[in-house]
């Protein structure tokens, strides 16, 4: 448990849910027949990953906490937890994602971590620029103790390495990811849950089970249960109406001006509670506004097309120090003073963005090879080379290049999806 439910109305839903989940992991445990200890990390998760999400939003930031989560509690308290107290060897986790453990000897001890093999790495690589460099990467002496990559989940549509990507290498190497080789749902469920025609089901090739077929084999009581989405802490509740609850100061009201004009086109209550892409909502408009960019005092510039040139940069910038590389060092040809090819996403399950990525005075310069919409302050840049396969890192975004409408350029006709569901960039082009 990471959130302290003695501040929240007893009768409300969080406390419900938070309630719920635990019987549910309760139950679970007693239809293994294995014990379950209940550890609060309240204070981890208080200090190190919810005042920094709040005092980011004080300085116009919008972090993401799921990442903090991860490499402060998960892989950190959590971690040292299950090895010290506990004695654990290893520990499973439900992330859909991957690692391979290098250098590790095959035994019938540690199968399960050699379920992922140099084979797999190789076939991703073979006759890509990264293929001089990821087998030697943070592992030059070939030591057992080398931290082992991080690899997207076979799911693509459930892959979560985007969020492990502040996890330190070395964190990582007494975890196993069961989940990672597997699909969340089957394509049977997916197509039953869609009104398909029951014919269309019988496939040859969905012969593999499924997380849920495991679960129901397994007859666990959350075979069925629903996602959990959206920020752990706030739930199903306001956003604006939670948070304002913990900010240092009172969000100071101001105004919504056009980026195109200067005219003030709307009054907001405060500038924290919104998020660079998303839609202004103000009252009484005769048009949609989007958000295109924040300043230190208070005004919110507003755009009247979610495909707005201000909107759009193709590069960002993130501190040097702020950057957390998996194998816990530089790519060898950064190290040298030369860039590598890479791909990136500024959101989760967002399609991957070619990319070249390179050292430039103290920050880590991603320069995209199109413009990307809504690259907002706080939020994690991840990299991937090997096709998407290999997970290299990822850090905060201090700031992004000119806009295009900084810089007084047309957006090309084909743009990149700003999302995993952004259908927007295509009817764009079939409009064009």
């Amino acid at each position: 448990s990471n959130w302290n439910t003695l501040d929240e109305d007893s009768h409300g839903n969080f406390c419900e849910k938070s309630e719920r989940d635990a019987r549910d992991a309760n139950d679970v445990c007693d239809s293994l027949g294995i014990e379950m200890h209940k550890v609060e990390f309240i204070s981890e998760y208080w200090n190190g990953v919810f005042e920094p999400f709040v005092n980011a939003l004080e300085n116009q930031r919008m972090m993401n906490p799921d990442v903090g989560c991860n490499s402060i509690v998960k892989f950190g308290a959590m971690r040292e937890y299950s090895m010290n107290k506990l004695g654990c060897d290893y520990i499973a986790t439900g992330h859909y994602a991957r690692l391979w453990h290098r250098n590790k000897v095959e035994s019938e001890d540690n199968d399960i971590l050699m379920s992922i093999n140099r084979s797999l790495i190789e076939e991703h690589v073979v006759d890509l620029p990264e293929e001089e460099w990821i087998f030697s990467w943070g592992n030059d002496d070939k030591s057992c103790d080398a931290a082992p990559l991080l690899l997207s989940g076979a799911d693509l549509t459930k892959d979560q390495s985007y969020f492990l990507c502040g996890v330190k290498g070395s964190s990582l190497s007494n975890f196993i990811f069961p989940l990672g080789e597997l699909q969340k749902k089957n394509q049977r469920d997916i197509l039953c849950s869609s009104d398909n025609h029951i014919g269309d089901i019988h496939n040859e090739n969905w012969t593999e089970m499924s997380v849920r077929d495991i679960a129901r084999s397994a007859k666990l009581p959350t075979a069925s249960k629903k996602e959990s989405m959206g920020i752990c802490f706030i739930g199903k509740r306001n956003f604006s109406e939670f948070i304002s609850q913990y900010l240092p100061h009172e969000p100071e009201p101001g105004n919504f001006i056009d980026i195109d004009t200067g005219e003030i086109v709307g009054k907001h209550k405060g500038s924290t509670h919104y998020t660079i892409g998303q839609g202004a909502k103000i009252s009484g408009a005769s048009r949609k506004w989007f958000i295109s960019k924040k300043d230190m005092e208070g005004n919110i510039f507003v755009c009247d097309n979610t495909h707005h040139p201000s909107l759009y940069s193709n590069e960002l910038y993130i501190q040097e120090n702020d950057f957390n590389w998996i194998a816990g060092e530089l790519p060898l040809p950064i190290r040298e003073g030369k860039s590598i090819p890479a791909q990136c996403r500024t959101r989760h399950l967002q399609p991957l963005i070619p990319c070249i990525v390179s050292l430039e005075d103290s920050f880590v310069q991603i320069k995209f090879d199109r413009p990307i919409r809504s690259i907002t302050p706080g939020q994690a840049a991840v990299l991937y080379v090997g096709n998407g396969l290999i997970c290299v890192g990822g850090g905060q975004i201090w700031t992004h290049g000119p806009t295009y409408h900084d810089l007084g350029v047309d957006l090309p006709i084909t743009l990149h999806p700003a999302g995993n569901n952004d259908t927007s960039v295509n009817q764009r082009t079939n409009k064009i």
